[in-house]
């Protein structure tokens, strides 16, 4: 019946607080954090304000550099164990001059329509920011009669790599904790449409073809090889014929995912028959795949096509991969692990039905968070449309982060309540 008593509490004080958690999450996206260039300094001062506001006043900044700090703040519990780590990021990818025109708003001024709240940033990931913020007020304001505590980091550069957020707090011990959620949005066609227990992993790389650069007005009369020309076969049979070797996850069942040409360079100017190009790829791999399984593939696929055309010329000139990280242990946990269940039972209450299982499309913070730091993570749970981050007009649906805030709360309550990692 106390346990039953503190929902109620919790539930009561975010519904009294609907409109303060949506003027806090227009107060976010209305604070540019983009990355490129990077800089989260005065996002994180507007999270730090509402958290004291709130009556979370055990916070620090941590930051590898000044201009790239990391929001910590710790709710403590009687016993200090468990330790439930809840998570997002605060930066927000650029919004790019070409998509700049398709925006139907101003991308940094925060702007209500029929519901959704549209911004840069909005629903990646300022919505679960802004949600798990409150939860952690609604659970302080219920009286706290926790075991364990409540972490919550918020950390910066998650979308150019996290060298200076999560992987950095990872690597100096920043963060420590039995379990952990992150609040990507999970949904592609409607919000809470899965429970992500896994998210993939990516080879990153650059493919660069050679040929004769020379006076173009004699291409065709003396013996020359147009990289360009070159380049766009490599291309599209990657694309169409490059195989990549998997077994099968039941949370993935497209498998991996081909991205070929994300970008294209090469030449010199008119004139010039070009002696170069090159394009970057990324390919989304599963767990329990590596990338170095994958650019084996790769390089195999090219030998082929070295074997096809004598004239070719072509090589793998660099690799990005976190490859360190899924050496250790893959940002995946069970279904069976008890936080799951709570979260799932949470979610019951508030939306009136339990989401599936399944797994998050992209890649997030758990690469650092479980595989490098031993946390078992939920890489994604969290309001907002995945297909809506990155682009033009960004939204997020304003009772889906209220929604949020309920499920983390109560989620939070159960986890920390009960002791069951203790």
């Amino acid at each position: 019946m106390a346990k039953n008593s503190e929902h109620k509490q919790i539930l009561s004080f975010l519904d009294a607080r609907r409109e303060e958690l949506i003027d806090f999450l227009c107060e976010l996206v209305a604070t540019p954090s983009i990355n490129p260039p990077g800089d989260e300094r005065a996002v994180a001062a507007v999270i730090v304000k509402k958290l004291h506001a709130l009556g979370l006043v055990d916070t620090q900044l941590l930051a590898k550099h000044a201009e790239r700090p990391n929001v910590l703040c710790r709710l403590r519990g009687a016993g200090g164990s468990p330790v439930l780590l809840y998570n997002g990021h605060t930066d927000t990818k650029p919004v790019g001059e070409d998509a700049r025109a398709a925006w139907k708003t101003d991308p940094l001024k925060p702007t209500i329509i029929d519901g959704k709240l549209y911004g840069l940033g909005s629903t990646d990931m300022k919505g679960g920011v802004a949600a798990m913020v409150y939860a952690a007020g609604a659970l302080r304001a219920a009286g706290n009669g926790l075991n364990g505590d409540l972490l919550l980091a918020f950390t910066a550069d998650e979308e150019a790599g996290s060298n200076f957020g999560a992987r950095h707090l990872v690597k100096i011990g920043g963060l420590e904790a039995d379990m952990a959620l992150i609040s990507e949005p999970c949904g592609l066609q409607r919000d809470w449409e899965r429970l992500c227990i896994a998210s993939r992993g990516a080879l990153c790389f650059r493919t660069r073809v050679h040929g004769t650069q020379m006076h173009s007005s004699i291409s065709d009369a003396v013996p020359s090889i147009n990289a360009s020309v070159k380049m766009a076969h490599v291309l599209w049979r990657m694309q169409h014929d490059l195989s990549i070797q998997h077994e099968p996850h039941p949370c993935y069942p497209r498998g991996v995912t081909k991205n070929i040409g994300d970008t294209v360079n090469g030449g010199v100017f008119y004139g010039v028959t070009p002696g170069y190009a090159e394009f970057c790829s990324d390919i989304r791999i599963l767990p329990g795949m590596t990338p170095a399984q994958v650019a084996r593939d790769v390089r195999d696929f090219l030998d082929q096509l070295r074997a096809e055309d004598p004239d070719l010329q072509v090589e793998i000139v660099e690799e990005l991969t976190q490859e360190e990280t899924w050496q250790t242990k893959h940002p995946e946990v069970t279904a069976d692990e008890p936080f799951v269940e709570m979260l799932l039972t949470a979610s019951e209450r508030v939306l009136g039905k339990r989401p599936p299982l399944g797994g998050f499309e992209g890649g997030t913070d758990a690469y650092y968070l479980h595989g490098q730091g031993g946390i078992p993570t939920v890489p994604a749970f969290g309001p907002g449309l995945l297909p809506l981050a990155h682009g033009p007009n960004e939204y997020v649906d304003l009772e889906s982060v209220v929604e949020a805030s309920k499920i983390y709360a109560l989620a939070a309550l159960d986890y920390l309540g009960t002791g069951a990692a203790a």
